[in-house]
């Protein structure tokens, strides 16, 4: 994966992860993240080891996030309901209960 796109996933990632009222050029995280991506941004003729110590550094954040941002909605969807009656549960699994003679 390039840089760049590198950079366009964990600014999504960020842009996901804050709060919908907070704006991304304000965050702390944002600006922290911008000023390093261009403190070491290095040419063609150059090679430097910590911009791919950066680069990698980068991709981890950016995995964390989504991989908390998935997990949170999986958590949501799944735990957020609390107790579900048998009927509710068979429903959702896609069984049916044997009906009751009266």
């Amino acid at each position: 994966m390039s840089k760049i796109q590198v950079l366009r996933n964990l600014v999504r990632e960020l842009r996901l992860s804050l709060p919908s009222h907070e704006k991304l050029q304000h965050s702390p995280a944002f600006t922290y993240i911008m000023e390093y991506y261009r403190k070491n941004a290095v040419t063609d003729q150059q090679y430097c080891r910590e911009q791919e110590e950066m680069a990698y550094t980068a991709q981890t954040y950016s995995t964390y996030l989504e991989s908390s941002r998935r997990y949170r909605e999986i958590r949501e969807e799944y735990h957020g309901r609390g107790e579900r009656s048998v009927r509710e549960t068979a429903d959702y699994v896609g069984f049916k209960l044997p009906q009751d003679p009266q």
